[in-house]
């Protein structure tokens, strides 16, 4: 799945111009995180439809980048992301972040990887997108 990645510098009403950029035009956000640092902080938005949504941000002044991300569908199991960050290990595959996405009444995981394509073969027996 595509992942839109923003810069957003740290001041007020940065995130209420994207979320309201991506309202207009009916782009539903299906995740979302933002990581802060000092002064500025990185917004990372998944979404059904990505070209809309790039489009609609950029037409707003913001800069973004599109990157690949894994995504686990999980049932709410005690220890299914051990299993899967275990077998992400035992398969060499770095992860540089995730966050949690959640669908309908199962929750998945959001993973940034070293390998999207060693990772979705690794993880057989995970529903994967």
């Amino acid at each position: 799945m595509k992942q839109i990645s923003v810069f957003l510098e740290r001041k007020t009403g940065r995130l209420k111009e994207i979320t309201e950029a991506l309202a207009k035009e009916n782009v539903s956000i299906k995740a979302i995180t933002l990581v802060e640092a000092s002064d500025f902080g990185i917004l990372r938005i998944l979404t059904k439809d990505v070209v809309k949504a790039t489009e609609a941000i950029e037409k707003s002044g913001f800069s973004l980048t599109l990157s690949d991300v894994l995504i686990v569908e999980v049932d709410d199991e005690i220890g299914v992301l051990n299993k899967i960050v275990s077998t992400l290990n035992e398969n060499g595959i770095d992860i540089n972040y995730c966050y949690t996405v959640n669908s309908d009444r199962k929750g998945s995981f959001a993973f940034k990887v070293s390998d999207i394509n060693k990772a979705k073969k690794a993880l057989t027996g995970f529903r994967v997108y």
